[in-house]
């Protein structure tokens, strides 16, 4: 397909979405799966001080850093220097390669041989220069595994990403059946996602059979049929043909299939055509092991000693009918203790598994629904088996080894968990730096907590944010203002570390145009073939204002860094991914504005994070973090270790807060009596040991009656006007106060700490705006003008 047409294609898609998104409600989906998961290294943050001189010249690790996209290969060593001088007069802290062919023509790919290099000896080489030249700016230098994304390489077949595919019949018995099983057509998503983004390739027409399988139709519902008596039928199958004795009643013959999805990442400029290269499993080390050899290795080996400080994994934007790999059944049967192949039809999903075709169908107003369902919970419990399942192989087979690869070769992994296939929470945690992106789920507050939280479980130092990205016809449209509102808001969000998204190689195209990724047509900065922004280059109208605000960011980002994170509230985060939708109206959920007001910190906790945790006087620990108080809500199902967990918690004395009710089931499907009525018993004993709301609003002020105590409330007993992010340093804390209203707020502040300095500090001008020292109890004015934020130093040791 030509990109122009393709260019079009999404263009109106993008207007119907956009109209969809008008007239329909945000849909959150909901698991409430026990996803087991590897057990992230802990790394717990040393005692620091808050340097003022420091505070004042922030480090370079502070400073942002920017998504460099490069045309493919086709860049120049001059060039190359000018933009790294350029970004580093301006206050940027890093670099992050991004090489892609997004915004070039097809004739100009076909016509400069340079830009199809990725991967190449010749490309490597001009990675390795890149890296030198940052080295002597004092630049961090990071490069993205491959190129385009998700994850995919060249040369991958025998490890690339695979799916089931399902066909079926109907019979009525009894009858003797004896003929060829049918064949499955290609997956419907496929002609949905490329409507998006051309990404899936020619269909792999080989085809290997897993298995053959019937079930009883009980109820012809023509939405959903109803089905029961599940039947592994394969040992019937000779050579494709199927001879079996077909009972009474009405019955679906089913077939299944194992491919490769000839998915291939978005405009990767690996040489060759763009199918070439193909996304792996990532259900199988093989796939990694793949991405290591292929790509991963040959990288550092050319860099030598300008090796990269990390390597970025974006976010999974994976397909499939029902993501699959070869050794799933047996996997699945090691975990669970039952064959999942009778139950084969009950896993697929309507329209199949994608980010591209669920986020239509979520900002379209449509649920996600089975092909079949099943008499009683049958149905809901397989699938919920496969999920856990398909989440564990996840996080063993593909971001263990990743990690495994660069921690060898000493350098970070930073990574998006985004649209993968286990537990976001989990996931984040197991990154060196977990990273965050503002496109996806409209980069709400409550989708940036995840990555957060994840990093303040997991110790980690910084959380990343692909930032300043929003859907937009310009891409330079947002104002100086903006920047300040979005950048705070991921500050208030536990966010340190800004990442652009970003600075172009400063590229000419044939038109005599400058290139960029994501523009139409030449002549036009209409954002396209998916309308993002932002565009930063020296013509952006906040370009003259881009080195200060830097230095605001970086003094924020340092006071966000030092020591470990504080928060009070656990708050059980019960699903294992987050709807995507672009155009999300809701920033912030009720509860937690709730707690936001009430003066209280909060980080999410997985329900792996949940099941471990560990009381400790009158805390509880989960990983590196200690919390006060465990909030749940919106839990419908939950095993009985991780009821047991709160159990123990309330019997420590720890509060929990619980909004709305309890489970009353436990998920999965073998020996599922026994447990749900473990779960049940834990319940019942729990309705005297718990606190129960049922006003989301009234969480934070329970919180507080409960004995919790924040460490900022105002002094006239109001709510508190702003959003607060906190850290503990060897002399007291550090806290940011974030103003995300439209307008300069005022408040009286009372400070419930120990204390023997407060000190306000201004990160625009880098000062101390008022410093007070006293034995007694501390109130502080704080006036923040809209979109902005200050720091608040409060120390109980002035010794340091």
């Amino acid at each position: 397909m030509k990109v122009n047409q393709m260019r079009n294609r999404i263009f109106v898609l993008y207007l119907v979405l956009i109209i969809l998104c008008m007239i329909s409600v945000a849909i959150s989906g909901c698991s409430d799966k026990e996803t087991a998961t590897p057990i992230p290294t802990v790394v717990t943050a040393p005692e620091e001080v808050f340097n003022e001189t420091l505070w004042d010249h922030p480090p370079m690790d502070n400073r942002p850093y920017v998504r460099w996209w490069w045309p493919g290969g086709d860049v120049q060593e001059e060039q190359l220097k000018s933009d790294l001088e350029l970004l580093k007069e301006s206050g940027f802290g890093g670099v992050e390669i991004q090489p892609l062919l997004l915004g070039l023509t097809p004739e100009e790919i076909e016509n400069n041989p340079n830009i199809r290099t990725v991967g190449t000896p010749e490309f490597f080489e001009k990675v390795r220069i890149a890296s030198e030249e940052a080295r002597k700016l004092g630049l961090g230098f990071d490069v993205t595994l491959g190129s385009g994304w998700s994850t995919g390489v060249l040369n991958a077949s025998s490890a690339a990403e695979k799916q089931l595919l399902m066909s079926s019949l109907e019979m009525v018995g009894p009858a003797q059946f004896e003929g060829p099983l049918p064949m499955p057509d290609p997956p419907a998503y496929r002609e949905r996602v490329n409507a998006i983004m051309d990404v899936v390739g020619p269909f792999d027409e080989n085809l290997t059979l897993v298995a053959a399988t019937a079930a009883k139709v009980i109820e012809g519902n023509p939405a959903i049929p109803v089905l029961d008596s599940f039947t592994d039928i394969t040992a019937f199958v000779d050579k494709g043909n199927l001879f079996w004795d077909i009972p009474e009643g009405t019955w679906k013959i089913f077939a299944f299939y194992e491919n490769n999805t000839s998915h291939a990442p978005v405009a990767a400029a690996y040489p060759g055509i763009w199918h070439d290269a193909l996304i792996i499993d990532h259900f199988d080390s093989s796939g990694a092991q793949k991405l290591i050899e292929n790509y991963g290795d040959p990288l550092l080996d050319a860099l030598g000693e300008y090796a990269p400080d990390a390597v970025f994994v974006d976010s999974f934007e994976m397909v499939g009918d029902l993501p699959w790999t070869s050794s799933f059944r047996d996997q699945f049967e090691q975990a669970k203790g039952y064959d999942i192949t009778p139950f084969l039809p009950l896993l697929f999903q309507k329209n199949g598994e994608s980010k591209y075709t669920q986020m239509t169908d979520l900002m379209a107003g449509l649920t996600l629904t089975p092909v079949y369902t099943s008499t009683g919970e049958v149905a809901m419990r397989v699938r919920e088996d496969y999920e856990e399942v398909r989440g564990k192989l996840f996080l063993e087979n593909f971001v263990t080894p990743i990690i495994d690869w660069v921690h060898a070769n000493d350098v970070e992994l930073r990574m998006q968990a985004q649209g993968g296939w286990a537990d976001y929470l989990d996931t984040y945690q197991l990154a060196d730096i977990p990273e965050s992106e503002a496109l996806f789920a409209a980069g709400t507050f409550d989708f940036l907590k995840l990555a957060s939280s994840g990093a303040h479980i997991s110790g980690r130092k910084f959380v990343g944010l692909e930032s300043f990205i929003r859907l937009s016809s310009d891409p330079q449209s947002i104002t100086l203002e903006e920047f300040y509102r979005l950048g705070g808001k991921a500050l208030s969000a536990g966010v340190n570390r800004i990442v652009y998204h970003g600075f172009p190689y400063s590229y000419i195209r044939e038109s005599g145009e400058r290139w960029y990724p994501f523009s139409a047509e030449p002549g036009t900065l209409r954002a396209g073939p998916i309308p993002f922004t932002s565009w930063i280059s020296k013509d952006h109208p906040v370009w003259p204002d881009l080195a200060s605000f830097n230095e605001y960011l970086a003094r924020l980002s340092y006071a966000m860094s030092c020591g470990s994170h504080k928060a009070d509230i656990a708050w059980l985060y019960p699903d294992w991914e987050y709807p995507d939708d672009l155009m999300n109206s809701v920033d912030e959920c009720e509860i937690s504005l709730a707690l936001k007001r009430a003066g209280f910190v909060h980080d999410r906790i997985s329900r792996q994070n949940l099941a471990d945790a560990v009381a400790i006087g009158d805390q509880f620990e989960v990983g590196a973090a200690q919390y006060k108080g465990l909030l749940i809500s919106d839990l419908d199902v939950a095993t009985p270790e991780m009821m047991s967990s709160i159990e123990n918690l309330a019997d420590a004395g720890i509060p929990v807060i619980v909004v709305g009710d309890l489970p009353d089931r436990a998920p999965g499907f073998n020996d599922y009596e026994q447990r749900d009525m473990a779960t049940r018993q834990i319940a019942d004993r729990l309705q005297s040991k718990v606190a129960f709301v049922k006003d989301k609003g009234s969480v934070g002020m329970q919180m507080r009656e409960s004995g919790i105590q924040p460490v900022l409330i105002p002094s006239d007993g109001s709510e508190l006007a702003f959003s607060l992010e906190r850290r503990e340093v060897a002399e007291g804390n550090v806290m940011m106060l974030f103003n995300a209203s439209d307008e300069e707020r005022t408040q009286m502040l009372d400070i419930l700490l120990p204390a023997k300095q407060i000190q306000l500090l201004d990160p625009k001008a880098g000062e101390i705006v008022m410093e007070t020292t006293s034995s007694e109890r501390f109130s502080i004015k704080v006036t923040i003008p809209a979109g902005r934020s200050v720091v608040l130093i409060v120390k109980d040791d002035i010794g340091h």
